[in-house]
């Protein structure tokens, strides 16, 4: 009687067990999707433009955070977003005393706040002056801590100072156009501002940007805001940002489904651990 008690037990469990993994397989066909009608749907190196810009989207993979994100199949989904924004503005500075050059030759900074003026004063090479002056030495002599230039005829010695020609300068207004030299080559600057100490310089020029796209995550581009979703683990979708509020939906209807899809698994399993151990124990030697 008491096997017979638990092959019953058995096959109610067992059926249970089954009933609840056949369920999960139904429920599985009708599992919810996030649906969004996508601005751009792009693949590694593919590339769309949203206004006046072209953006490339590369390194699509699974991010290095944990957790149970909604994209590329429930992981944590990033890519790489890169474009240029061709009149992106620049700013570098000038220091008063500071060198600088200036058509092939050296020349010193000299700011002027009061009357907005940068002025670029020729450093003179004196041993290459020197060297072209046949009528002088090609060194100088130092008396007293004083440097003269000594005249190849009868050693008459004058002071460099006073034999040294007047250097050249040149000016330039707040506002007006400076040439300026970068890493990426020379660039035509304006002078924005000057005072005692400093010159600043501004300019227009192309500079390469990059953004991280997330699941979820926002991003702003040139014609509006945007977020992104991974449907699959090579694809992103870039959709505009008024879709936000039926994104969250969809989500929360995926993490209720997940819900009860989990709560099945857990009846399916343990009802099978169950009957095993029922019927485990009705065929336990009995003591006399």
């Amino acid at each position: 009687m008491q096997r017979r008690a638990a092959a019953a037990y058995f096959v109610f469990f067992l059926v249970v067990s089954v009933a609840a993994y056949a369920y999960i397989g139904v429920a599985e066909s009708q599992r919810p999707e996030v649906t969004l009608d996508a601005e751009a749907e792009l693949t590694n190196d593919s590339t769309f433009t949203a206004g006046e810009t072209t953006y490339t989207v590369s390194n699509i993979q699974q991010g290095s955070g944990g957790g149970g994100g909604h994209g590329g199949g429930g992981g944590s989904m990033a890519a790489d977003l890169a474009w240029t924004n061709e009149s992106s503005q620049y700013t570098a500075t000038l220091e008063n005393g500071s060198t600088t050059t200036y058509q092939n030759d050296s020349y010193l900074i000299l700011t002027d706040g009061e009357s907005g003026t940068v002025t670029l004063r020729e450093q003179l090479n004196v041993t290459r002056l020197l060297n072209e002056d046949d009528a002088v030495e090609d060194s100088l002599a130092t008396q007293n801590g004083t440097d003269y230039v000594v005249y190849r005829n009868n050693s008459t010695l004058r002071p460099l100072a006073e034999w040294l020609p007047e250097p050249d300068t040149v000016e330039f207004q707040t506002g007006e156009n400076y040439p300026y030299t970068t890493d990426s080559g020379s660039q035509q600057t304006t002078i924005a501002t000057v005072d005692s100490g400093t010159a600043t310089l501004e300019w227009i020029a192309p500079r390469d940007r990059s953004a991280e796209l997330s699941e979820g995550g926002n991003v702003t581009l040139d014609d509006g805001r945007y977020f992104a979703h991974f449907p699959d683990h090579s694809t992103v979708q870039l959709v505009p940002i008024d879709q936000y509020g039926a994104y969250e939906e969809d989500l929360a209807r995926q993490d209720y489904f997940h819900e009860r899809k989990n709560g099945l698994w857990g009846i399916s399993i343990l009802s099978g651990i169950g009957a095993v151990l029922v019927l485990g124990m009705a065929y336990l030697p009995v003591r006399g």
